[in-house]
């Protein structure tokens, strides 16, 4: 190896761009989620501006960063790609990056007022502003990204504190005063450091599954031990939520993570984990039971998961399927493997479909609310949804195709069914309380094909190159259970972020990890 190729192999193994990102995620994962300015008051314009203002500090010093790779590779003459492209442009996920960009710029144009479509001001701060920064924020993290210990211990010292806080305010104890200047009435509304509960529980849907991956698939013992911790907790952390929204998204994320599990042999690991979150939701649904915690569920799934005899059961039949499985490996390794296979995989999916199917055709013949879709169902949502569909079927064929604008729906509300939302629901609505509708009105056909294309192909990208890496594994889990959750919530500067950065850690550490940099340099 000559001078010049050991230069620049020191070089891929301290690289400027790593620290860049590593900062970059430091300050998502530790100040982002914690950071108050006015306790919930202005929550959402505070996340708004300290994301934007954080996206715009990390690009100014990414372009350093990059600037001196280039020179780097033209100085020493090392071959080497600027960019790491490794599959067909249209599976690339920045290609749907950017058309989702492109269909938010052309749904800023639809907008009659432009300064709300802007700043997102009219609605929950999700304007072309804020679109912009997550989409070169994505475009350039998902160029490499370094994912390492110092980002996972990030992550758990942020979940900790909010779960913590979450649990204290549950039963009265506000360590902060961030409820203090709260109206009586909406203080059960208002949880954590995330403001309302909707938001909060999002969060937790995000990182939950996270840990959840690591405790299966990470070959290091001190992180799986500290996962398991985590676990327990953010299960109690449930709790708290007091919204159902973060069930659906666990729902999807576990799914993923089931299937990843059986792929590489470690159906043991995932059921032990799962009974790890059931124990965390046990110990504090007894507490919730003898301490009548302070934010007590009206119904819903969370009714059964606050009772202590509903999740001792859960917990007893997680343990006796992991113990199942864990003595089949121990007397049949070969079975035991063998058995966990892509034949049981399709076996699975087909007989999981027909379960589907069953339950809703049971469901729509029962009493039960939730299979009766109206305009009361799920707090409204079945409202805003019908009347959400209904302004982009009466749209142009322009404002179907571009949508109205950005955050819009306020204002088309209120134009359109004022009277009528305040008599049925009491409330008035900005947002559609589901994200795929929202920016079906907002952005159009072109908005919504963009964004769920960027779901599928970051998905479809990061199971292909897996490889049962725990880091890649974890990214898939976590946006799967925000995109799952993302069906009956809302938009927001808040957790969204979150998605965006996860889906382009993901890719990003896939290619940093296949192009041998930092700690895999060859």
């Amino acid at each position: 190896m000559s001078s010049k190729e050991q230069i620049y192999d020191r070089y891929r193994s301290n690289r400027t761009q790593d620290i860049v990102n590593l900062v970059f995620l430091f300050y998502m994962s530790v100040v982002f989620p914690i950071y108050m300015h006015d306790m919930y008051f202005d929550i959402t314009l505070t996340r708004a501006t300290v994301f934007a203002d954080g996206v715009i500090f990390y690009l100014i010093l990414m372009a350093s960063a990059i600037a001196l790779e280039v020179f780097m590779l033209s100085y020493y003459r090392v071959p080497g790609p600027y960019f790491y492209k490794d599959s067909k442009v249209i599976a690339m996920p920045e290609v749907w990056m950017l058309l989702f960009l492109t269909a938010n710029f052309a749904a800023f144009c639809m907008a009659p007022d432009k300064t709300p479509a802007w700043t997102g001001q009219a609605g929950r701060r999700m304007g072309l502003s804020i679109i912009l920064c997550l989409a070169l924020m994505f475009i350039v993290l998902a160029r490499d990204c370094v994912v390492n210990a110092f980002v996972y211990l990030c992550v758990c010292f942020s979940s900790t504190v909010s779960a913590t806080i979450a649990i204290l305010q549950h039963f009265g104890f506000d360590p902060f005063s961030l409820r203090e200047r709260v109206v009586v009435k909406q203080k059960q509304m208002f949880i954590s450091t995330f403001g309302n509960i909707n938001t909060y529980s999002s969060f937790i849907a995000i990182v939950l599954p996270i840990f959840v991956a690591v405790f299966i698939f990470s070959k290091k013992l001190w992180e799986r031990i500290v996962s398991a911790f985590m676990i327990m907790l953010l299960g109690a952390a449930i709790i708290p939520g007091k919204s159902d929204n973060v069930y659906l998204g666990l729902l999807l994320g576990f799914i993923i993570l089931f299937y990843l599990a059986v792929w590489n042999k470690k159906v043991f690991e995932y059921f032990f984990g799962i009974m790890l979150m059931a124990a965390g939701l046990f110990v504090l649904a007894i507490f919730n039971d003898i301490y009548s915690g302070s934010q007590k569920h009206i119904n819903g799934i969370a009714r059964g998961v606050e009772s202590p005899t509903v999740m001792g059961a859960f917990v007893i039949l997680m343990f006796i399927l992991s113990a199942i499985f864990f003595i089949f490996r121990k007397i049949s390794l070969k079975n035991y493997e063998k058995v966990q296979s892509k034949q049981f995989l399709i076996g699975l999916t087909i007989f999981l479909i027909i379960m589907f199917v069953g339950v809703m055709i049971w469901g729509s013949r029962s009493k039960y609310a939730i299979f009766h879709f109206n305009d009361k169902w799920g707090t409204y949502r079945g409202y805003i949804w019908r009347r959400g569909f209904d302004l982009f079927l009466n749209g142009t064929p322009l404002q179907k195709i571009f949508g109205y604008g950005n955050e819009t729906i306020g204002s088309l509300m209120k134009n359109n069914y004022y009277n009528e939302m305040v008599s049925i629901t009491g409330k008035k609505y900005d947002n559609c309380h589901n994200e795929y509708l929202q920016y079906l009105v907002t952005t159009g056909l072109f908005g919504a094909i963009s964004y769920i294309g960027l779901f599928f192909s970051s998905m479809i990208y990061m199971i292909k190159r897996a490889k049962g890496d725990a880091v890649v594994i974890a990214c898939l889990a976590s946006a799967a259970a925000y995109a799952g959750q993302a069906l009956v919530n809302l938009n927001q500067p808040i957790t969204s972020p979150f998605y965006f950065v996860i889906l382009a850690a993901g890719i990003g550490f896939i290619r940093y990890r296949d192009q041998g940099f930092g700690i895999y340099n060859k």
